[in-house]
């Protein structure tokens, strides 16, 4: 990666995170990283999990996964520099009840907990999400 990109990536690194984390100096192709800032009371900080990887034109881009005490995100980086807000978990700023229809208010909720579900296989699949149902995988990526 030339230092040029590197600059690119680390501006809108800070952008993707609220400003909070920053691109390591050292940044490995195709390897998970994990970041977790903490500020003065926070009790689950900021953290970041990505990776670098290269597309079907050999362009550089770093998906990434984070989140801090109140909610996630889930982001791409171009080679520009240009973010792009992926699949991100639903219903993280609760849920909608309907107290005159209650079968609706069901229905939403198992449609949002599979999303999130299928979500969730899908960001473990890319290294991005922990699989706590298996001690092995940490070890794996």
């Amino acid at each position: 990666m030339t230092s040029e990109q590197l600059i690119i990536f680390r501006k809108a690194f800070k952008i993707a995170t609220s400003g909070y984390i920053s691109l390591p100096q050292v940044v490995c192709l195709e390897k998970i990283t994990e970041i977790e800032f903490y500020s003065e009371g926070m009790r689950g900080g900021h953290k970041v999990r990505f990776f670098v990887k290269k597309n079907k034109l050999e362009e550089f881009y770093i998906d990434l996964f984070g989140s801090d005490d109140y909610s996630s995100f889930h982001k791409r980086i171009e080679k520009d520099g240009n973010i792009i807000e992926l699949n991100n978990y639903k219903g993280q700023f609760g849920r909608t009840i309907y107290p005159d229809d209650p079968e609706k208010t069901e229905s939403e909720h198992l449609e949002i907990q599979k999303y999130n579900s299928e979500l969730h296989k899908e960001l473990i699949e890319k290294g991005l999400e922990r699989d706590l149902e298996h001690p092995d995988f940490e070890k794996i990526t």
